[in-house]
């Protein structure tokens, strides 16, 4: 009963400054109330001027603060009893009390959209000693970093309790006598390692919250030294966030929504997930995922999306240079998190413009033209022509020692070495008669090719009204509830592998109409017959009564037909993030979100047929708004994404990692201007070196 009145009591006044007699300079700024006093040092009552030192002057208190990490709810936990642990010079007439702390922050913290304000007087962060870090300003608005009207100075050993007993710091050194840019001081309450300050060369390279990106993508903050913060300026920054005494943080970069202070006589720490760790004492310079945790990754395509302007200018036709493809009026928000959040590639292209030859690069990372089946048809008709990558020779199947299904394909290679493997959605890489089609046979198919997992399986194509067959009989149509349901219960698997999940939609294809598939079919009409439920999904259909209602809510936010298709997606998106987050493995999965092909000319070897959009969400080494900007292919994804897992592959594939390659300035610049790309599709090909694109049109 303890820990939930003291829940309600956090929640009920998040974004409250009028506690602490002050203001916000933003309008919007998170308090965290301390939890409940033990025992106090009653006997320094009364003895302001008086230096004490640890733990002779200590009267039998002592220091009690542990650190655990506890991967499986991606949390960082702080227990400590409050006592600091260092000599201290009494400014107040308080002696420390024990304070009962429970400080839970993110394990894995990402970067917000937006900077948010950190507290004026309230906690920021919490040092390694358990003690927390204050705001610099003391409760006459005087500075209570640098000394004004006789406040201590900000010597290492600064702190004082307050009207609630709670001992806190205000200084920058947080409770450490001698600190250099490597000293890990404490953590922030988004998460963020607080490290001791740069040298005044370097200063100028941490943004306003003070923090700083590292070359593989992690992020950290720096404290400020005193003479590197101008006290002559006023505390707010105008209606900024980011404040000018930023002598700890000037802002958070993260967010705190998900951090909360518990009480620890009522607080339960789950010893199956929490594990106690050392404290580090030098800067990071590897992600902040162990090198032991493998990344779980998701690769999603959705079928024939068009290519929007905000991701950059579309590769339009020539003869309609100025066309304009815009986000629908209530926007791609989960999407566009992806690209915005993480790496953005901006030459990104597909190694053969339609749905299945694609769909092939990028499972086994090798060019069409290597599959079994056209290099079997190239001998069969070895005329000396180009041989001929369509859909139906690209298929993943074993032929004349080329292994495509058993072994040449990334999901043979991550099951064969300790990941749960995952196909939901379109998968087009398989033959299958259509007289000899049943949905079981089909994912039989499927699993055969390396998959675990096989659920919410189109086959192939959806047909059209009149052209219905055995596979698609016209019972069902596009159904993102179905399928999201189904990737949602495979992240959630309670198997603690790694994982690889395979994530196709058929929206927005036009083999049928997504108006039609929201209006003339339900969510329980699937490829496997009737669900007997609707799927309730958390972060898309769990807020409405039922599916219908649901569907009805896309064609409030559209503006046009063509924005229903994008608003589902988008919603399957936010969905799945959110069972991510949920999870507490967000900030250790890939999410990889493409194109499988260009729309504007579809099936032709130009720019607006092969350049597709790409973005890579994986906080752990990129950081928000990263880009690239050199050529990428869909026969890199396998070769980067083994990288990641750290598998070698057992086969040879065409494509290159560009796992480090923002972190190799040679490597940076062979990609720009010396790697080749090819491009291929029926009887046609090209290929781009640099700057450079070659076309060879064939005609018979």
């Amino acid at each position: 009963m303890k820990l939930a009145a003291f829940v309600v009591l956090l929640l009920l006044q998040p974004y409250s400054a009028e506690s602490q007699g002050a203001t916000t300079c933003s309008g919007l700024r998170l308090n965290f109330p301390a939890p409940s006093t033990g025992e106090c040092l009653t006997a320094w009552d009364d003895q302001k001027g008086e230096v004490k030192e640890y733990p002779g002057d200590f009267d039998g208190f002592k220091n009690e603060a542990k650190i655990y990490r506890c991967p499986a709810r991606n949390k960082r936990v702080i227990i400590s009893n409050g006592i600091p642990d260092h000599q201290v010079t009494l400014q107040n007439k308080k002696g420390p009390c024990v304070i009962n702390w429970v400080v839970e922050i993110p394990l894995n913290p990402t970067i917000a959209t937006s900077r948010t304000e950190v507290p004026i007087r309230g906690m920021l962060a919490m040092a390694l000693n358990g003690i927390p870090a204050y705001g610099p300003q003391e409760s006459d608005s005087n500075n209570a970093v640098e000394g004004d009207d006789g406040v201590q100075g900000a010597r290492f050993w600064y702190g004082h309790a307050g009207p609630n007993s709670a001992w806190h710091i205000h200084n920058p050194q947080m409770g450490e006598e001698t600190v250099t840019a490597t000293t890990l001081l404490g953590y922030a309450m988004d998460g963020f390692p607080i490290y001791g300050p740069l040298d005044d060369n370097s200063v100028s390279n941490l943004d306003p919250c003070n923090g700083i990106e590292n070359s593989d993508g992690s992020y950290q903050y720096h404290v400020r030294a005193i003479d590197q913060v101008d006290d002559d300026l006023g505390y707010c920054n105008g209606s900024s966030p980011e404040t000018n005494w930023n002598y700890i943080l000037g802002c958070y970069s993260g967010t705190t929504a998900g951090s909360e202070v518990f009480d620890s006589t009522a607080y339960n720490l789950d010893t199956t997930d929490c594990v106690e760790e050392g404290t580090p004492t030098a800067s990071p310079t590897q992600s902040p995922i162990s090198q032991g945790t493998r990344p779980n990754i998701i690769i999603m395509q959705p079928d024939d999306l068009q290519f929007f302007d905000e991701w950059t200018r579309p590769p339009n036709n020539p003869t309609t240079s100025n066309k304009t493809i815009n986000f629908p009026v209530a926007g791609l928000p989960n999407i566009d998190s992806l690209r915005l959040n993480g790496l953005q590639m901006k030459e990104a292209y597909t190694a053969s413009p339609v749905c299945g030859t694609s769909r092939y690069s990028t499972l086994t990372g090798k060019y069409p033209s290597r599959s079994g089946m056209v290099r079997q048809h190239a001998q069969e008709n070895s005329n000396g022509d180009p041989a001929l990558v369509t859909i139906p020779t690209t298929k993943l199947v074993d032929l004349d020692g080329i292994n495509d299904c058993t072994k040449e394909n990334i999901a043979v290679q991550f099951t064969n070495n300790g990941y749960r493997t995952g196909m939901i959605g379109k998968w087009h890489l398989s033959k299958i008669k259509d007289d000899e089609y049943t949905y079981a046979a089909a994912v039989g198919r499927v699993k055969q090719c390396g998959f675990s997992t096989v659920e919410g399986l189109y086959i192939e194509n959806l047909a059209s009204e009149g052209g219905f067959n055995n596979y698609s009989d016209g019972t069902f149509s596009h159904n993102m509830e179905w399928i999201t349901y189904e990737a949602v219960q495979f992240i959630n698997s309670q198997d603690e592998k790694p994982f690889f999940l395979y994530f196709n939609p058929t929206v927005p294809h036009s083999s049928n109409d997504v108006g039609d598939a929201l209006t003339k079919f339900t969510c329980q009409d699937t490829a496997n017959g009737k669900l007997g439920f609707d799927p309730v999904i958390k972060g898309m259909t769990e807020q409405y009564d039922n599916c219908a209602d649901y569907r009805e809510s896309i064609y409030n936010r559209a503006d046009t037909e063509d924005d229903y298709g994008p608003i589902w997606l988008d919603d399957s998106v936010g969905a799945i993030i959110t069972a991510l987050e949920d999870k507490g493995v967000l900030d250790n999965t890939i999410f990889l979100f493409q194109f499988d092909h260009g729309m504007e000319t579809k099936s032709a070897l130009y720019e607006n047929g092969l350049r597709i959009p790409q973005f890579i969400h994986y906080p752990a080494k990129y950081s928000s708004g990263s880009t690239f900007d050199k050529p990428v292919s869909t026969i890199d994804i396998g070769a980067t994404m083994l990288d990641f897992a750290g598998i070698t592959p057992n086969y040879e594939l065409d494509g290159v990692s560009w796992k480090d390659v923002s972190d190799d300035e040679d490597l940076e610049t062979w990609w720009e201007n010396s790697r080749c790309l090819f491009f291929e599709l029926e009887q046609d090909r090209a290929v781009r070196c640099g700057c450079y694109k070659y076309l060879s049109i064939f005609e018979q």
